[in-house]
């Protein structure tokens, strides 16, 4: 089972049943009780469910749709990178974040006509290794390539954090960063549940001309620990679900464009 099955599975039942075991998700998904726990920690990280000793339990007052009943997380992570993706125009140079979203983002830049002309830069592992190969591959073909740069840092979570990505964030101008969005609120603004990413988003978002932001459905309304910013700071949210009461208007306010995406 690859990794966004097992994904899909594990918020399936957290939204089901309200919670789950570590220990019945490994009989279940077949793999160790490490591969779960990353698992779980991803998701907590996404803004998904949360973690809790033994296992996962769904977040309080909050629930995703059930698969086929509306639109599925994994579905709708592919929607959000696809109107991200529209955004991007050739020459350009920007930052992908983590997440779902972040990963289908790269999948989908790297097979389009302008991939060659982009800079694009990535903390997030699996996007690397979706960009890179796609390099790789215009590089072998003789053709002109795309430049590929990875932003260090201490790996948490297919992810790299810490000081030394910060640092060198400092030192990037971007034309546009997608960050997938844990937590969306008009108090708080938008925040992320680790500290050291919230600072690395903080200042991916002041170095550069437009930030982008992908909300899954369960962000909205969601005030997680580490706050990145004030909605004034963003440029424009992309949502299969339009902004609750309260934040909308407050986007609106800070003339922050506000994408819906039909699924």
């Amino acid at each position: 089972m690859l990794a966004h099955q097992r994904h899909d599975e594990i918020l399936r039942q957290v939204n089901s049943n309200g919670s789950v075991r570590v220990t019945d998700l490994v009989t279940e998904l077949g793999v160790s009780e490490m591969t779960v726990r990353r698992d779980i920690s991803l998701l907590a990280n996404q803004g998904k469910l949360e973690r809790v000793h033994g296992g996962a339990v769904r977040l309080e007052g909050e629930s995703l749709p059930a698969p086929g009943s509306t639109v599925a997380a994994n579905d709708e992570e592919k929607i959000l990178a696809q109107a991200a993706a529209e955004t991007i125009r050739p020459g350009s140079k920007l930052f992908i974040g983590a997440g779902g979203s972040g990963r289908y983002l790269a999948k989908i830049i790297s097979e389009s006509e302008i991939f060659s002309s982009l800079t694009v830069a990535t903390n997030y592992l699996p996007a690397m290794q979706i960009l890179d190969e796609a390099q790789q591959m215009q590089r072998d073909n003789g053709k002109a390539h795309s430049e590929i740069v990875f932003i260090g840092g201490q790996p948490i979570d297919h992810e790299t954090l810490g000081s030394p990505s910060v640092i060198t964030a400092y030192n990037f101008h971007f034309h546009s960063v997608f960050i997938e969005a844990e937590g969306i609120d008009a108090k708080t603004g938008l925040s992320c549940n680790n500290l050291d990413k919230a600072m690395l988003e903080k200042v991916l978002i002041e170095n550069s001309e437009f930030a982008t932001i992908m909300v899954p459905t369960p962000a909205w309304r969601r005030s997680a620990l580490g706050v990145v910013c004030p909605l004034n700071q963003l440029s424009r949210v992309i949502s299969i679900s339009a902004p609750p009461s309260g934040i909308a208007e407050t986007l609106t306010e800070a003339q922050v464009m506000v994408n819906i995406c039909q699924p």
